[in-house]
């Protein structure tokens, strides 16, 4: 991965949450954009880069969230190197695995935030937003994928083959 690209990259996905107005966040609202960046870069590169990218979002947002120092590193890291690892069991070519991807992930990192906060309750109480939240970050995954392909993270070739 080409590194300045990659580090700008992370850095805007960790600070735009807070360019987006709190009740779209809190409500389901905005896409969780870390999912969409650490899904793409899953499916494309592989489960370490995916967890190392996912991590570095997560320590980055760390300063500007209420969550404990590391929590979301540990999540979007897990996130990344789970669906890294299962992409050659899917054909990740089609639209439609990678938006059950994507919606699989924001659900999964939005219940997992609640339960984290609140116990059993927090993460009974974060599932209305966390389907609202995966249903937004799922209609806008076309377009960021797009614009990351069109990014070019890395220089020539894949490092992994296509299934």
């Amino acid at each position: 991965m080409r590194a300045g690209r990659t580090f700008v990259l992370l850095a805007i996905v960790a600070l735009l949450p807070l360019i987006a107005p709190a009740a779209w966040l809190h409500s389901g609202g905005f896409p969780h954009i870390a999912v969409l960046v650490v899904t793409y870069i899953a499916l494309e590169f592989g489960p370490a880069r995916a967890a190392w990218c996912g991590a570095a979002i997560g320590f980055l947002a760390c300063p500007w969230t209420v969550t404990p120092l590391g929590q979301q590193a540990f999540v979007l890291g897990l996130l990344g190197f789970t669906i890294g690892s299962l992409r050659q069991s899917f054909n990740r070519e089609l639209a439609s695995v990678q938006l059950a991807f994507v919606a699989v992930g924001a659900l999964v990192i939005h219940v997992t935030a609640g339960g984290l906060a609140g116990g059993v309750d927090g993460a009974l109480h974060a599932v209305p937003s966390a389907f609202v939240t995966a249903a937004t970050t799922s209609i806008a995954a076309p377009p960021v994928f797009g614009l990351l392909g069109w990014v070019r993270l890395v220089k020539g070739r894949r490092r992994f083959a296509r299934v």
